[in-house]
Order: C-alpha cells, then structure tokens, then sequence
C-alpha cells in the first residue's frame, strides 16, 4: 500500500509539473546551455509563448567573434551576437511547448525545436533537422549569485 501511495504522489507531482509548465512565466529567467556554457535569457513572445535571446557568452570562447558572421541570412550578419534570437514561435503541447525553431549561431542554422521543462531548475531543448533530433539539458541560473562579464 505503501509504495502504490508513492507512486501515485510521484506520478501527481510530475503531471503537476507538465500542466504548471505549460506557462510562459514558468521559463522566464537565465538558463545556461550545455556545449559552450553560455547564458540564454528566456522571455515571453508578447503573446504567451516563451522567446529566448543569448544573454552572455564566454569572452575566451568567442575571441574575435563578436557578430552573428555565420548566419545563412546575409542581412543578418552584422548584428552582435549577444542578444540574437535562439529560440521562438513556439505553441503550447502535452509536455512543454512545441512546433518552435531554435537557431544555433555556430553554424547559423535554424532547426524544429521542442521544449520540456524537466523540473523547476532544468529545461530539456531539444532541436531537429529532418528526422534526426539532439537534446540538451539546461540548467537555470541564478544570475544574482555570480558576477557576468557582460560584453
């Protein structure tokens, strides 16, 4: 009796979760990615659907790259990479959000992207191209307790 009580407060704490994920608000703040460590600062759209920008990036990894220079839209080049469009046009879906884009600056391309709040402090993002899909699992920062170099 014991453990079908456990898992049925499990079960309602993590469908809890999912339905309480379903709000913008509950993304807005700093995240920190997983490949270079860079800060991504979720918002809201202006119409409900959760927008993210880069934030900060590590001044040593970036070296001289100080623009979005690898960007397909030629137009779109010259604009600073702190502070472009990581991800946006998201709808709300079962899990989190989905049926968005999600544009990587390494390399300038824009992928189909999915959101799944894992708990309070972790966000999956996961991005395809095609039929082929990669995760990460970001993590939310609390910018108050460390200093940036925000350049």
């Amino acid at each position: 009796m014991y453990r079908i009580l456990t898992i049925l407060i499990l079960l309602h704490h993590m469908t809890s979760y999912s339905a309480y994920a379903n709000e913008v608000g509950d993304l807005e703040g700093r995240w920190r990615t997983v490949r270079h460590g860079a800060l991504v600062e979720i918002t809201d759209c202006g119409n409900g659907t959760p927008c993210a920008t880069l934030f900060w990036a590590n001044p040593t990894l970036l070296g001289d790259v100080k623009y979005d220079d690898r960007n397909r839209n030629k137009d779109l080049r010259n604009r600073p990479l702190i502070g472009v469009p990581i991800f946006w046009g998201f709808t709300p879906s079962k899990n989190g959000w989905g049926r968005g884009r999600l544009y990587n600056p390494d390399d300038g391309k824009t992928f189909r992207a999915f959101l799944r709040p894992l708990s309070a402090t972790e966000l999956r993002v996961t991005g395809c191209l095609g039929p082929f899909c990669r995760s990460q699992t970001w993590l939310r920062i609390d910018t108050r307790k460390i200093q940036l170099n925000k350049q």
